[in-house]
């Protein structure tokens, strides 16, 4: 088991005075981290960080993830290095392939194949730190370069993780086992660089108030029966002390030390403070 103390992750959408809201509350029950999303549809990905960080001053801000195929490396690192400045050096990079192919085509681009999305992730982590690393670069980011999580679960997306990444994120909708084998993947393709690479993990659904609600797994696997959403390892179901002991056993059998959480109305903030409070 790794020593590196655990960190929690609350992932929000929704109108801005909504998201600074809930990242006072995330911060007043002990979250270390708020996260966006990156999808047509959504509040842009990297504007409202700012005030948010403002608005909860203690905390680190990020995305899980920045659909990297939408940009181009050089202007994502100019706005990337702009909210660091502005958060006084509290971000998160988080890239990903994206993949929602009507979002390309509402956007008017191409939806590239896989490998291709997965290339474009690369060139973004290697150029951003490259970008952000420099003495001389303008906008001047706090960090230097800010932390660069690649999330993904493909054989590619890991390997180019155990390369490149500070932090790998597990984004999986499948069952323990199979995260238990991605997770030794990386493992096995960072090698000794794994230790300094810091593991997290996504729960797209909180069950813990209303264990009927699957909507977000359902988006995520549409036509998937609920009895087979709810093994997914990314469920997590109640009560609080249930929930408390799952985690604590992905952290210590598989070493993961970030946990993230899905925010939807049917989470209560009142369960979320008993969850962390037992974990810490």
């Amino acid at each position: 088991m790794t020593s590196r103390p655990l960190r929690f992750g609350l992932s929000v959408t929704g109108p801005v005075s909504q998201m600074k809201e809930a990242a006072r509350r995330a911060e007043q029950i002990g979250f270390d981290v708020v996260l966006l999303p990156d999808h047509l549809g959504m509040t842009a990905p990297l504007p409202p960080l700012i005030p948010i960080a403002e608005a909860a001053p203690s905390l680190r801000v990020g995305n899980m993830v920045i659909n990297a195929s939408f940009y181009r490396p050089a202007l994502l690192a100019r706005d990337l290095a702009t909210v660091d400045a502005a958060t006084d050096g509290r971000l998160e990079i988080g890239l990903g392939t994206g993949y929602v192919e009507e979002e390309f085509r509402a956007a008017g681009l191409p939806f590239p194949r896989a490998g291709a999305r997965v290339d474009l992730v690369i060139e973004h982590a290697v150029e951003i730190r490259r970008l952000l690393s420099g003495p001389d670069y303008i906008p001047a980011p706090v960090q230097t370069p800010p932390p660069i999580m690649i999330a993904g679960t493909g054989d590619r997306m890991l390997t180019a993780a155990a390369r490149h990444a500070d932090i790998v994120a597990f984004p999986t909708a499948g069952t323990r086992d199979q995260l238990a084998e991605r997770v030794a993947f990386f493992q096995d393709k960072a090698g000794d660089r794994s230790a300094d690479v810091e593991l997290a993990f996504s729960f797209f659904q909180v069950g813990l108030d209303d264990p009927d609600d699957l909507s977000i797994l359902r988006a995520i696997a549409p036509g998937v029966p609920d009895d087979e959403l709810r093994r997914a390892v990314s469920y997590l179901p109640g009560p609080v002390d249930a929930a408390a002991a799952r985690i604590r056993s992905l952290h210590e059998a598989l070493g993961i030390t970030y946990f993230t959480f899905s925010l939807s109305p049917t989470v209560r903030w009142e369960s979320l403070e008993k969850l962390l409070a037992a974990l810490r």
